[in-house]
């Protein structure tokens, strides 16, 4: 439901971009955009979305920038571009409570916590992007390069032109009635010439189109790994990927549907906000929990999705329900009818389920019968080395070693092991004593050319170590020579990771 209803919101903003810019209808360039997402997820499939995505990523980045310079530059500096910055657009929480359409404890509780969780834990497209990484430990430097280098630019990007905009309109350079939806696209008109303006709206599409494509590509992968692979367990390849694609262009179908009720909220911004903080608490909480306290319980995780799910439909049919939990945000004015709740506490709602689904969480833990270890090692926090043993089919540590060159040999089997089906290979000793590794490792095989960011990579398991391989060597099966061999004699690049 979320990752459906995001492909919805994208879409929606897709749309009015276009609309701004060239003046097609809203709904008529969200179909256009899914079309041309479609047509090459459906062909490329993961691939193509990792490599679009990066470029796009790079764009977006140095086009926002970009503009943020052009604009501290005509206003004569850091320093009067400060100056011109209103008194709200300098401090981190403006208008903490007071304006019930826009408030900032809202947006800390709907996008900060709720959202922010959901995007990193639960956002399958996200989940995607960490476990294509190498190992655990390059997810983890991943994440931390994100968070703490990618995200503060990331920020700075989507809010230049808006901080542009405000302080060109202060100055006097634009007009004081600028819709706050058309500010980027009117400061970045008038800051650039020409092709920069056009190399700036194509990176911004660029950058939306990424997004949707991420997102259809994930919800591809639960259709086919969750609902479509457990009841057809003899399915084959082809049978998978045509699945795969069915499901690329429903998904699409399904979220250009979506883009009118969401046109109802009037604005990109409220329409997130209000499907986020409706859609994430239940899946948030119940995710949190069960990863991080052991004794949560499967019948637990049910009511909170449950009780949670029921508990903020009914808040907004009777939106009296946030009020103890709104932090003094008054209840905005509304037209009466049967749903017009949803436009009140719209943010607030976010940490009214929080508490709800929480609550139910732990009450129906404790009058619950936990699960044994046992049955939960590798799913919960501190049991990393369970899942790495699940995954391999045998004990492993995170013990990585140095890289190491070997040339790749033709002969062995296609033998799949482990949960992650996992291919074998054999190793010569020298190697094996190079990479200090042995029966049942798990090894990092990969093409040497770096800028293929490991396209050509795969992870396999040590079947034996043999003196009949000289040198550093290891032996293939025909899928994976296939996959990763140029020739005889050009080397692989391998590690053993666990």
């Amino acid at each position: 439901v979320y990752l459906v209803g995001y492909v919805g919101i994208n879409l929606y903003t897709m749309g009015q971009a276009l609309n701004i810019m060239l003046g097609w209808p809203v709904f008529v360039a969200a179909a256009l955009v899914a079309s041309i997402s479609a047509v090459y997820v459906t062909f490329g499939g993961q691939t193509s979305v990792i490599m679009t995505d990066l470029f796009q990523g790079v764009m977006l980045m140095v086009t926002g920038l970009i503009l943020l310079a052009l604009g501290i530059h005509y206003l004569g500096g850091p320093t009067e571009f400060w100056e011109h910055l209103p008194r709200t657009h300098r401090t981190a929480f403006p208008n903490f409570n007071s304006d019930p359409s826009y408030n900032s404890v809202g947006v800390f509780w709907q996008d900060a916590m709720a959202n922010s969780a959901m995007f990193y834990f639960l956002n399958q497209g996200m989940v995607m992007r960490l476990m294509s990484a190498r190992s655990v430990k390059d997810s983890r430097r991943a994440m931390v390069v994100m968070l703490l280098i990618l995200m503060p630019i990331a920020a700075i990007v989507v809010a230049s032109g808006g901080w542009v905009g405000q302080a060109l309109v202060h100055s006097g350079n634009l007009p004081a009635d600028i819709k706050p939806e058309e500010a980027f696209f009117i400061a970045a008109n008038f800051l650039s010439r020409p092709g920069v303006f056009g190399l700036i709206m194509a990176a911004l599409t660029a950058a939306l189109m990424s997004t949707v494509d991420t997102l259809i590509t994930a919800i591809a992968a639960i259709v086919v790994n969750d609902l479509y692979k457990p009841s057809r367990p003899k399915a084959t390849e082809k049978d998978l990927l045509r699945v795969a694609r069915i499901s690329s262009v429903s998904i699409t179908l399904l979220g250009v549907g979506l883009v009118p009720v969401f046109i109802s909220f009037g604005s990109i911004y409220s329409a997130h906000a209000a499907f986020t903080a409706a859609v994430t608490p239940p899946l948030v909480v119940a995710l949190l929990l069960g990863v991080f306290w052991r004794r949560y319980t499967p019948k637990a995780a049910y009511w909170t999705m449950v009780g949670g799910t029921i508990l903020i439909m009914a808040s907004v049919i009777f939106p009296e329900m946030v009020w103890p939990f709104a932090h003094g945000v008054p209840m905005k004015e509304v037209d009466p009818g049967f749903l017009a709740g949803k436009d009140q506490y719209k943010f607030m709602r976010a940490f009214f389920g929080i508490v709800c689904c929480t609550s139910i969480g732990v009450i129906v833990t404790l009058f619950t019968k936990a699960k044994p270890l046992e049955e939960i090692r590798g799913l919960v926090w501190g049991t990393v080395g369970d899942a790495i043993a699940w995954y391999k089919g045998s004990a492993g540590t995170e013990s990585e070693s140095v890289w190491a060159a070997a040339l790749p040999i033709t002969g062995g089997t296609d033998t799949l092991r482990g949960s992650g089906q996992l291919p074998v290979v054999r190793i010569s000793e020298a190697l094996a004593k190079e990479i200090e590794a042995g029966p049942n490792d798990l090894l990092y095989l990969s093409d040497r050319r770096a800028w293929l960011g490991g396209l050509r990579s795969s992870h396999a398991l040590i079947d034996a170590v043999t003196d009949e391989l000289k040198g550093n060597s290891v032996e293939l099966g025909p899928m994976l020579h296939d996959m990763l061999a140029r020739g005889p004699d050009v080397p692989l690049r391998v590690k053993r990771l666990y």
